[in-house]
């Protein structure tokens, strides 16, 4: 973990509300799937915390691109920064997906939960597992925001929905997941980032098929590695209610077993 400042290379806007933004580092990164940073606009007075943005792409050692959608002041601040200016970053922080022994990738992606996965199907295509994209949205607008563009030159399968029909089929990414799940029973893992809503309902369509899903969580975060214990999301255990009944979503995760989250606690919370 390096605490550091990076400076601005490009802070596109692939689509209204979206911003891809691109970092220049002094120092080279060892990044995994799934891992993130803690980013705020340096000098800044508010707000005073960082804001979690997951590692969207690894363009060089030295130079990282983070997709976000422009919500709350921390992400306001950052989307207002042009090239040359400075970001001060923790990174890299969390685990990563795991691939070991993926007989066969299911990737289920909602809105901008698409920033998680990118690199992670990235990894599938290198490694040549049998992979499929399920890929979510409100809109087409959301579609082009949340990186719709870099998931189809992958060249992998790719299945889009959005919730008003706009681009692909109309209605809920889970839709199509469940048709290809009973219509394909191969053995398979799902990797899945998005709404809680959304991730709620992936985790319990591949527990009824008995399928092993792995759900990268999002929540608010103070410190980012583990001090604050602002992040903890309630797990299932069979020791008494206590310490143990939480995990921090920084340090722990953000990646987990779905199977290990009480999706339901959760979910009042967010």
């Amino acid at each position: 973990m390096i605490d550091t400042i990076a400076t601005v290379e490009r802070n596109l806007e692939p689509a209204k509300g979206y911003r891809l933004l691109t970092l220049n580092f002094n120092e080279e990164f060892q990044i995994l799937p799934g891992q993130f940073a803690m980013l705020r606009a340096h000098n800044g007075y508010e707000p005073l915390l960082r804001r979690a943005l997951a590692v969207y792409k690894q363009d060089s050692p030295g130079q990282l691109s983070f997709l976000y959608q422009v919500l709350g002041r921390g992400t306001e601040m950052l989307s207002l920064l042009g090239s040359g200016a400075k970001v001060d970053a923790l990174l890299p922080l969390g685990n990563h997906w795991p691939v070991e022994e993926c007989p066969r990738a299911i990737v289920v992606a909602g809105g901008v939960g698409s920033a998680s996965v990118l690199m992670l199907c990235e990894q599938l295509k290198r490694l040549r597992v049998d992979t499929q994209i399920f890929f979510g949205a409100a809109n087409e607008r959301s579609a082009l925001g949340c990186g719709i563009a870099d998931f189809l030159a992958l060249d992998l399968p790719l299945s889009t929905t959005t919730d008003d029909g706009s681009f692909g089929e109309h209605g809920l990414v889970t839709s199509p997941l469940e048709r290809h799940l009973d219509e394909d029973t191969r053995t398979a893992v799902v990797y899945t980032c998005g709404p809680w809503a959304m991730m709620k309902r992936v985790a319990e369509i591949s527990r009824l098929r008995e399928v092993k899903c792995f759900a990268s969580l999002e929540a608010p975060m103070g410190c980012g590695f583990g001090v604050c214990v602002g992040c903890v999301v309630a797990v299932n255990t069979d020791e008494p209610s206590g310490y143990g009944s939480y995990k921090r979503v920084c340090t722990d995760g953000s990646v987990f077993p779905a199977d290990l989250i009480r999706w339901e606690v959760a979910a009042m919370s967010h």
